[in-house]
């Protein structure tokens, strides 16, 4: 098992982990060690090279678009990270970043099974709204681990294991990604310092870590459906995400209290509304398959 994501992405490149096979965890109890630690590459491994930038018209409004090549083994393989913005960011202080990992399963296909898609949704309208702002964008598929090992863990899921379980038992780390490329990036727009939209306190530890100025926090809260509601309630009990819900420990009337929003940390933090499955009434379909490449 690979421990650290220095070691993950040095051995195999970053999205690289090799592909774990389903197989029926072993009797008894899981092992659960800590969060794993992580220490970066060696610098000369690492570096992001500016590719181009263009105007992108959305449903949310119009944004540039600046995408990056980047590698942390010496060059051998690349992601392609880029930053949305809009308004005048070089030598902005305070300013609003959302750093979003890829998430193929909601934001392509829809999928119910997390928040990802409906927080990019928020943060690309709070910055139109309270611009300027940015998100940087990355390739980190299931928290690194790839497309594949990730719909390995929740195929472990449907078995009862929670997301942090699910990856213990396929071999696989809690979490390998790694955001030298947001310092990078934000050096090459000329960012002073940023208030991150994140729920995630390791975030926010691991891009203060690399030298960034995060001056602070925007919650970017996503109320939970039935279908991720064991999601977000491992994300805060297991990850320690700052969602504001109810533990188990929580009494009756507490959970009852608790249902409401959390309060923001900062006004005006964006706050979505609950997506719920839809039905299938009134919808014909025929059988099909969908190969994305």
């Amino acid at each position: 098992m690979l421990s650290t994501s220095a070691e993950a992405r040095a051995q195999l490149g970053p999205s690289r982990l090799p592909l774990s096979r389903l197989t029926t965890p072993a009797p008894g109890p899981l092992e659960l060690p800590p969060l794993q630690a992580r220490v970066l590459p060696a610098s000369p491994q690492v570096w992001t090279e500016f590719v181009a930038e263009t105007l992108l018209p959305t449903r949310q409004g119009n944004f540039r678009v600046r995408g990056y090549r980047h590698t942390v083994d010496g060059g051998k393989t690349f992601t392609e990270p880029c930053i949305i913005y809009c308004g005048e960011i070089r030598d902005r202080e305070d300013l609003p970043v959302r750093v979003h990992d890829a998430c193929f399963t909601s934001e392509v296909l829809g999928s119910l099974k997390c928040d990802c898609r409906e927080q990019l949704e928020l943060a690309l309208e709070y910055i139109q709204k309270n611009g300027p702002g940015a998100v940087i964008y990355l390739q980190q598929e299931g928290r690194g681990i790839g497309l594949a090992n990730k719909l390995a863990a929740y195929a472990l899921q449907e078995r009862g294991l929670d997301t942090v379980d699910a990856n213990r038992a396929l071999g696989l780390p809690d979490d390998c990604r790694e955001y030298s490329a947001v310092r990078n990036v934000l050096d090459n727009v000329g960012v002073r310092s940023v208030k991150l939209l994140t729920n995630n306190p390791r975030k926010l530890a691991e891009i203060s870590g690399l030298g960034v100025a995060v001056s602070g926090r925007i919650p970017c809260i996503v109320p939970a459906q039935r279908h991720s509601q064991g999601y977000l309630d491992a994300k805060q009990a297991r990850m320690d995400h700052l969602l504001g819900r109810p533990t188990p420990e929580d009494d009756s009337d507490e959970v009852a209290a608790s249902e409401a929003p959390a309060a923001a940390a900062d006004a005006g933090a964006p706050r979505a509304k609950p997506r719920a499955a839809r039905g299938r009434a009134g919808l014909a379909c025929w059988p099909g398959v969908l190969v994305y490449l």
